[in-house]
C-alpha cells in the first residue's frame, strides 16, 4: 500500500484557520494523547491513520492499532467512506502480526485469532465499498498468509480489473503465481512491473532471478540478480537468493543421481575444486548480506545451516535462534525451528528436538524435513504408531524417498508380525534405487551403482525367515559393496559365514559353499589377529579393541560349528563328529554342537545310550532348548519307549514352548498310532467287549491326534505334516476319498515351492538351524525352529503323500489312478537314491579342507578317517531297501485287486511280473529242493481234506511296517542256500506268498477263458505257474507251522497257505482237462484256417480267369471299332472328291456365262461373287472336313469300348438321307439353337437334290450367312 511519509503533521484546529503540527518524531509513548487531541479538534479519519502509520513506522504495531480503533470509534455513521482506509490498514497489521512468531503457548490460536479478525474488518470494508482496490489487495495478502494461492490470485485478479496498473497487486499475482508453480506466468508478470516501475521497491529484478532459476535458467537468475544489486547495492536480498543458487548448485554436483560425473571417481578431483570456488562464492554473497542487514532471518538461517554442515552445532543453534526473533513470515519461522530441532538432534537432546520438530510442523505441516525428524524422535521415544503414522504422511508426498522407505523397513523390522511389510519397504527402496541407477546410466546398470551396504544386510536379516534364496542374493550384494569400499571387508566375516550358511540351505553346489565358509574362517582369523596385534599397547580392561576380540573370537567357533554341518551334508560324519569334538572342549555349553554330537551318535553310530547322555549334557546347560527334548523323544521313539517320547513331547509344550510346531505333530503322530492299534485290537475279537472298548479308544486317540494337527495348522498352515498326518487320521476313520484329496493337496504344496517340508513321524531326524552371532544376525528365528532333514527317506514328503494317495484310490476302487501312484512312488525312491549315492565321492575329504580352522589336535583325527566318507548309514540303506520292497507289494496288491474285479488277466500278469522283478531284486527263493522235499512231505501224508477256494475273492496280505532284518545274501552254494531257508524272514516269507497267490490267481483266470481268448501256450504257462505256486505254499505251511511252534512271528497263515496248496492241485486238474480242450480246440481252428485259406485260392484264380476274358473282348471290340471307323472315313473321302468335281464343274460354267468386262459392284448384295478365290473357298472347307472327320477317328479310336457303342449309337442317330456323315465335329462346332436358318436350307436342299450337290449348296449357303 504507498502511503506517504509525512515528517510534520498539521492538524486544523476547529473554528479556526490555526494549525497544529506535530512532530512525527516526537510522537507521545502512547497514541492516546494524540487521539485526544483529533477528537477535541474534530479532526478527519484520515489523521488518525497518518499517525498509526507514523507508529507502525516506528515499531509500535500495538498503538497504531489503538489510534485506528480510536478513528473507527470516533467515525460518524453518515461518513462510512472515510472508514474504509482505517478498516483496511488495521487489517493488514493484523496480518503481519500473525506472520511474526509467537511466544506464548497457544501461539496457534492467537495467530488464527488475528486472521479472523483481519478477515472480519475486510468483510466490513467490502460491505462499504466493493470498488475499492486497497481493500482486495488487502484480501489477497490475507490469502497468501493463509496459504491458498488460488484465493489470493482471484483477489489481485479483482484489483487489477479495478487499477489495471496498480504495482502491488501486479506484484502479488506474481508471488501469488509463483506460489502456485507457475513460474512463467510469474515472470512475465514480473517483467510487466520492471517496465512499469524500473527502480521501484521491491526490486522486480529480484522476482526475475528466482522464476528463471526456477524454470532452469541458472545463468539467466544471476545476471538478473546481478543486475539487482547493481541498481540497489544497499539489498540483501539479491545476495541471499545468489548464494543460495551456489550453494544448490554445489548440492548438485555431488549428488550421483544427478550429475554423471559425481559417480565417476575419476571425475571426483576436478569436481571438488569446482564445487570449492562455488562454495567460495557462495560465502561471499552470505558475507555481504550478514553485512547488509545482520538481523535478516533468511541470511542466519543459511549461515546456521553452513555451520551445521561443519559440525559447529552451537553456532548453528545461536544463529537459528536469533534468526527465529527476526523472522517475519511463516515460512521463516518454520525453518528456524527446524534449524533449531536439528541442532539439538545433533546434540543428542531428543526432547529439545522434539519440541522444536513439533513447532516446526505446527506453522508448516508440509515440512517433509522436520516431518522425517519428528519421526525419528517418535523411534526414539519407542512411539511406533506415532512415528509409523509421521513416515507415511511424509511418503504420500514424498513416494521415492529412500530416507522415508528405510524407516519404514526398519520400524516394522522391530515390529512384530510386520516383517512382511518391512520387507516391503526395503524392496521398494531397492527397486527406486535401481531406477534411478538406470536412468542415470541410461540403462547399463551394474552392481556398482549401489552404495549402501546396510540396506541389504537389513534386507537380508528379513528374508532368512522365508526365503534363503533372496536372503543369500541380499547378503551376496552386501558382500559386494563392502569389498568395494575396503578391499576385503574383513570387518564383517559374520557376512560370510550366513552366506556359507545359506548356500548350505539353498543347496548350492558343495563348492560355492566351501568357498564361502572357507573365506569366512579366513578373514575371521586374519581380523582377530589384528585385533588381538592391536591389543598389545593398549590396556585389556574396558577396551574397544577386547570386546572386537570377543566378538570375533565367538564369530569363529560359529563359523567351525557351520563347517561341521557343511561335513555332515557332505557325508563326512567323522570330521564333522571332530569338529563337534573341538567346539564342546572349548566351550562346553555350546548346546547346538552337542545335540550334533548326539544326533550322529544315535543315527549313524546306532548308539543310543551315548546319544543320550550328550542330550542330558545339553538339558543340564539348558533345560529350557526345546530342540533337545524333541531330539530325545525321537531318539526314545525309535528306540520303541513311546511313553518316555511322549512324555518328553509334552514336557516342550507344557513348560517350553506351548506352540512348537514339531512337538505339536509328533504328539498328533503318537496318538495316531495309538489309535491304529486300538483299531487292530478290535479287529482280532470284533464281537469281544474288549473289542467293544478297544474301538472306542481308537476313535479318542484319533480325534486327540486331529486336535494336534488341527492346532499346527492353525500356527501355520502351510504345515505339510500336520496335514498329511491329519489325511492319515481321516483315512484311518474310513473317509478314504476326503483323504485322498487332502494327500494331493499336500503332495502338491510340497511340489509347488512352499520349502522343504517333511513328514513328521516317528522316524525323522533333526537338522536345527545353523546358529549365527555378531550384529548381522541378531534377529534370527529361535532356536525351537526346526527343519526337517530330507535324507531320510522317511522324511520325503512328495514319497509319503504319494504312497497314501495311492492308498486311499485303491479304498475307493480307484485301482487305475492307483497304479500310477505307486508307479511314481517308486520312481522318486531310486531317484532320490541315486541323487545320494551320486555324492559319495571319497576325494571331497581331500577338497574341503577349511585350513583357518585346522590345528595340530585335529590332523590325526583327520588322517583316521580323512577316507571314510558315507552319505547313507546303514540303518538309511535298509530302510530305502524295505521301503523299495513295501512299495512293490502295494503296486502288486493295487493290480491283484485291480485283475480280480475286471477279470483281467494281463493286469494279473503284470502284477506277477512285478513281483518276480521284487523276488529277484531282493534275491528271495526258495531252492528246488526243498520245494521238492515239501511236494514229497505232502504226498506221504495223505491228506486230502482241503477246502475249495476257487470261488473265494482271497485279498493279498499287506506288508508290515517292521523294519526289515537281514536276508543273506543268494550264491550257489547249497550250505548257502540252506542256510538261507533256515533263516528266512517274515518278510520274505510274506513275499514268497504273494508271489504263490498271484501265480495262482494268473493260472485261476487263464483257465477261466474262454477256448478263443487264450492259447496253449498260455494254459502251458498256468500250469507251470499254478504247480510251482503249490510248491511254494506247500513250502510256506510246513515252515508257518514250524515258525508257530517255535513262536516266532508270522506274517501270514500257514492254515491258508495250506488250503491254498490243496486249491492249487484241484486247479492243476482243471487246467490240464482245459489245456485237452484247447488243444483239440486249436487244432480245429487249424483245420478251419487251411480250408478257409484254400476257398480263398480258388477264388482268386477264377478273378485271375475273368479279367483275362474281358480284358480279351476289349481287345475285339477296339479292333471293331477302328475298322468301321476306318471305313466311315474312306465313304467321307469319297464324297468329298465328288463334292470338289461339281465345284469344279459349277466354276467351269460359271466363267463362261459372265461377261468379259463387268463392273465392281459398289455394295455387297449377300452372294458369293465368281472369282478366283471361290475355288480356294470350297477347298478350305473341304480341307477342314477333312481334318475334322479325321480327328474324329481318332478320337473314336481313343475312347474305351464301353463308350464307343454308345458313341456309335448316337452318330448313326444323327447322320441324313442315309448317309454316314456325322453333323459333329471336333474342331468347330455349331449349336442347333445358334443356327435356325442354315438347318432349314440344308433340309430344303436334301430334299430334292442329289446328295453332292445339296451338300455344296449347304456350304455355300453357310457361307452367304457368315458373310452377312
Amino acid at each position: 500500500m504507498a502511503l506517504s511519509e509525512p515528517r510534520m503533521i498539521e492538524v486544523p484546529i476547529e473554528n479556526s484557520d490555526d494549525v497544529l503540527e506535530i512532530n512525527c518524531s516526537q510522537l507521545p509513548e502512547h497514541a492516546s494523547e494524540i487521539c485526544d487531541i483529533l477528537e477535541n479538534e474534530g479532526a478527519a479519519l484520515r489523521f488518525y491513520q497518518l499517525f498509526a502509520i507514523e507508529y507502525y513506522k516506528q515499531g509500535q504495531a500495538e498503538e497504531s492499532i489503538a489510534a485506528l480503533k480510536r478513528g473507527l470509534a470516533h467515525a460518524k455513521a453518515n461518513d462510512q467512506t472515510a472508514k474504509l482506509p482505517l478498516l483496511n490498514f488495521l487489517a493488514s497489521i493484523y496480518i503481519q502480526k500473525a506472520k511474526k512468531p509467537l511466544s506464548s503457548t497457544n501461539g496457534a490460536s492467537s495467530r488464527d485469532m488475528l486472521l479472523k479478525m483481519a478477515t472480519a474488518l475486510l468483510t466490513e470494508a467490502e460491505r462499504i465499498s466493493r470498488t475499492d482496490p486497497n481493500t482486495y489487495l488487502v484480501k489477497g495478502q490475507l490469502a497468501m498468509t493463509s496459504r491458498i494461492p488460488d484465493t489470493a490470485l482471484v483477489q489481485f485478479n479483482n484489483a487489477l480489473r479495478l487499477e489495471p496498473q496498480c504495482l502491488a497487486a501486479l506484484l502479488g499475482k506474481a508471488r501469488a503465481l509463483f506460489a502456485k508453480r507457475q513460474f512463467q506466468q510469474a515472470l512475465s508478470i514480473y517483467q510487466q512491473v520492471l517496465v512499469l516501475r524500473p527502480r521501484g521497491k521491491p526490486d522486480p529484478r529480484i522476482g526475475i532471478g528466482m522464476c528463471l532459476y526456477k524454470l532452469g535458467h541458472t545463468n539467466d537468475a544471476r545476471r538478473a540478480l546481478r543486475r539487482s544489486i547493481e541498481v540497489d547495492s544497499s539489498a540483501a536480498a539479491p545476495h541471499i537468493i545468489l548464494a543460495t543458487i551456489e550453494l544448490n548448485e554445489v548440492k548438485r554436483k555431488f549428488d550421483p543421481r544427478i550429475s554423471r560425473e559425481a559417480a565417476d571417481p575419476e571425475s571426483l578431483g576436478s569436481i571438488t575444486e569446482s564445487s570449492a570456488e562455488t562454495l567460495r562464492r557462495a560465502m561471499a554473497h552470505l558475507q555481504r548480506a550478514y553485512e547488509l542487514q545482520p538481523d535478516n532471518s533468511a541470511v542466519l538461517l543459511l549461515l546456521a545451516d553452513r555451520f551445521f554442515c561443519k559440525s559447529e552445532i552451537e553456532a548453528a543453534h545461536k544463529l537459528a535462534e536469533k534468526a527465529l526473533s527476526t523472522a517475519d513470515t511463516m515460512a521463516i519461522q518454520a525453518e528456524a525451528h527446524y534449524q533449531i530441532a536439528r541442532s539439538h538432534h545433533a546434540a543428542r537432546k531428543f526432547d529439545m528436538a522434539f519440541d522444536a520438530y513439533s513447532k516446526c510442523l505446527s506453522i508448516n505441516d508440509k515440512h517433509s524435513l522436520a516431518s522425517y525428524g519428528l519421526g525419528q524422535m517418535q523411534l526414539q521415544r519407542t512411539d511406533m504408531s506415532s512415528a509409523e503414522a509421521t513416515f507415511q504422511r511424509v511418503l504420500e508426498r514424498h513416494p521415492k524417498c529412500v530416507e522415508v522407505l528405510r524407516a519404514l523397513g526398519y520400524l516394522h523390522a522391530r515390529l512384530p508380525n510386520t516383517k512382511a511389510k518391512a520387507l516391503e519397504y526395503y524392496e521398494k527402496e531397492m527397486q527406486v534405487l535401481a531406477d534411478e541407477a538406470a536412468e542415470h546410466a541410461r540403462g547399463s546398470i551394474t552392481i556398482d551403482w549401489l552404495d549402501d551396504a546396510n540396506l541389504f544386510l537389513e534386507a537380508g536379516l528379513l528374508y532368512e525367515a522365508n526365503s534363503a534364496k533372496k536372503a543369500r542374493k541380499a547378503y551376496l550384494v552386501a558382500a559386494s559393496i563392502l569389498q568395494r569400499e575396503d578391499g576385503a571387508g574383513d570387518h564383517l566375516p559374520e557376512l560370510w559365514n550366513n552366506l556359507g550358511a545359506l548356500s548350505q540351505l539353498t543347496g548350492e553346489e558343495n563348492a560355492d559353499v566351501f568357498s564361502e565358509l572357507n573365506a569366512a574362517a579366513e578373514k575371521c582369523a586374519r581380523a582377530l589377529d589384528k585385533t588381538r596385534a592391536s591389543l598389545v599397547d593398549k590396556k585389556p580392561s574396558g577396551s574397544k579393541a577386547a570386546n572386537e576380540v570377543h566378538r570375533l573370537e565367538n564369530t569363529l567357533v560359529t563359523i567351525k560349528y557351520n563347517v561341521a554341518r557343511f561335513y555332515e551334508n557332505c557325508g563326512l560324519w567323522q570330521k564333522a563328529e571332530q569338529l563337534y569334538g573341538e567346539i564342546v572342549a572349548d566351550i562346553p555349553a555350546y548346546v547346538d554342537a552337542r545335540l550334533r554330537l548326539a544326533y550322529i551318535a544315535f543315527f549313524y553310530r546306532g548308539k543310543s545310550q551315548d546319544a543320550l547322555l550328550h542330550i542330558s549334557q545339553a538339558t543340564e546347560i539348558d533345560a529350557k532348548r526345546p530342540a533337545a527334548w524333541l531330539i530325545r523323544g525321537n531318539i526314545e521313539l525309535q528306540c520303541k519307549n513311546v511313553q518316555d517320547a511322549r512324555r518328553a513331547f509334552e514336557h516342550v509344550l507344557k513348560d517350553i514352548a506351548k506352540h512348537d510346531i514339531y512337538a505339536l505333530c509328533s504328539l498328533g503322530n503318537y496318538y495316531l498310532a495309538a489309535g491304529k492299534s486300538e483299531s487292530s485290537r478290535a479287529a482280532t475279537e470284533p464281537a469281544s467287549s474288549a473289542a467293544k472298548k478297544a474301538k472306542e479308544l481308537s476313535n479318542q486317540n484319533y480325534k486327540r491326534s486331529l486336535e494336534f494337527f488341527g492346532k499346527c495348522l492353525q500356527l501355520d498352515e502351510h504345515c505339510a505334516a500336520a496335514a498329511h498326518g491329519a489325511a492319515i487320521a481321516i483315512a484311518e476313520r474310513g473317509f478314504a476319498n476326503d483323504a485322498r484329496r487332502l494327500f494331493q493337496e499336500v503332495r502338491d504344496a510340497a511340489t509347488g515351492g512352499l520349502g522343504p517340508l517333511a513328514l513328521c513321524n516317528p522316524a525323522n531326524e533333526l537338522v536345527f538351524k545353523v546358529p549365527r552371532t555378531g550384529a548381522v544376525d541378531k534377529d534370527t528365528a529361535p532356536p525351537s525352529s526346526l527343519q526337517l532333514d530330507d535324507l531320510r527317506v522317511s522324511c520325503d514328503v512328495l514319497l509319503w503323500s504319494g504312497v497314501n494317495t495311492a492308498h486311499a484310490c485303491v479304498e475307493i476302487g480307484n485301482y487305475r489312478q492307483a497304479i500310477l501312484a505307486y508307479e511314481a512312488c517308486i520312481k522318486r525312491l531310486h531317484e532320490t537314491t541315486a541323487a545320494l549315492k551320486a555324492t559319495e565321492d571319497s576325494r571331497i575329504a581331500e577338497q574341503f579342507v577349511v585350513s583357518a580352522l585346522e590345528n595340530s589336535k585335529g590332523k590325526g583325527a583327520e588322517d583316521k578317517s580323512a577316507d571314510q566318507l558315507v552319505t547313507l548309514s546303514d540303518a538309511e540303506r535298509n530302510e530305502r531297501t524295505r521301503v523299495e520292497r513295501d512299495l512293490r507289494l502295494y503296486l502288486v496288491r493295487a493290480l491283484y485287486v485291480h485283475a480280480k474285479t475286471t477279470k483281467d488277466v494281463e493286469v494279473m500278469r503284470t502284477a506277477l511280473k512285478e513281483i518276480r522283478e521284487l523276488c529277484t531284486i531282493s534275491d528271495i527263493s526258495i531252492p528246488e529242493s526243498e520245494l521238492q522235499d515239501a511236494m514229497k512231505a505232502d504226498n506221504e501224508s495223505g491228506d486230502k481234506a482241503t477246502k475249495d477256494a476257487a470261488n473265494e475273492d482271497m485279498e493279498m496280505v499287506e506288508p508290515d511296517a517292521q523294519p526289515a532284518r537281514s536276508n543273506g545274501t543268494a550264491t550257489e552254494d547249497t550250505d548257502k542256500q540252506q542256510k538261507k531257508r533256515v533263516n528266512l524272514s517274515p518278510e520274505n516269507g510274506l513275499v514268497l506268498f504273494d508271489l504263490a497267490l498271484v501265480e495262482q490267481s494268473v493260472a485261476q483266470l487263464a483257465g477261466d477263458l474262454s477256448e478263443s481268448q487264450c492259447l496253449l501256450s498260455d494254459i502251458d504257462t498256468a500250469i507251470q505257474d499254478v504247480e510251482h505256486s503249490t510248491a511254494v505254499f506247500m513250502f510256506l505251511a510246513s515252515w508257518g507251522k514250524s515258525m508257530q511252534k517255535r513262536r516266532q512271528k508270522l506274517l501270514f497263515s500257514s492254515r491258508l497257505a495250506g488250503e491254498r496248496a490243496s486249491y492249487g492241485k484241484s486247479l492243476a486238474t482243471k487246467l490240464a482237462r482245459k489245456r485237452q480242450e484247447q488243444e483239440e480246440f486249436e487244432r480245429q481252428r487249424q483245420e478251419n484256417v487251411e480250408q478257409w485259406r484254400k476257398q480263398q485260392q480258388e477264388e482268386e484264380i477264377r478273378k485271375k480267369q475273368d479279367q483275362e476274358r474281358l480284358e480279351s473282348e476289349r481287345r475285339e471290340e477296339e479292333a471293331r471299332i477302328l475298322r468301321e471307323t476306318e471305313e466311315r472315313n474312306a465313304i467321307i473321302r469319297e464324297q468329298m472328291a465328288a463334292a470338289a468335281k461339281q465345284a469344279a464343274e459349277a466354276e467351269a460354267t460359271a466363267s463362261t456365262d459372265r461377261p468379259k468386262k463387268s463392273k465392281k459392284r459398289n455394295t455387297d448384295d449377300g452372294f458369293i461373287s465368281d472369282n478366283d478365290d471361290l475355288h480356294d473357298q470350297f477347298n478350305a472347307v473341304a480341307l477342314g472336313q477333312r481334318q475334322e472327320l479325321d480327328s474324329g477317328a481318332e478320337q473314336e479310336l481313343m475312347r474305351p469300348v464301353s463308350k464307343s457303342r454308345k458313341e456309335v449309337k448316337r452318330k448313326k442317330h444323327l447322320t441324313r438321307g442315309g448317309q454316314g456323315v456325322p453333323r459333329e465335329s471336333s474342331g468347330n462346332e455349331v449349336s442347333d439353337d445358334a443356327t435356325p436358318r442354315k438347318r432349314r436350307n440344308v433340309d430344303s436342299l436334301d430334299d430334292n437334290a442329289p446328295a453332292g450337290k445339296s451338300k455344296t449348296k449347304a456350304i455355300m449357303s453357310d457361307s452367304d450367312e457368315d458373310s452377312e
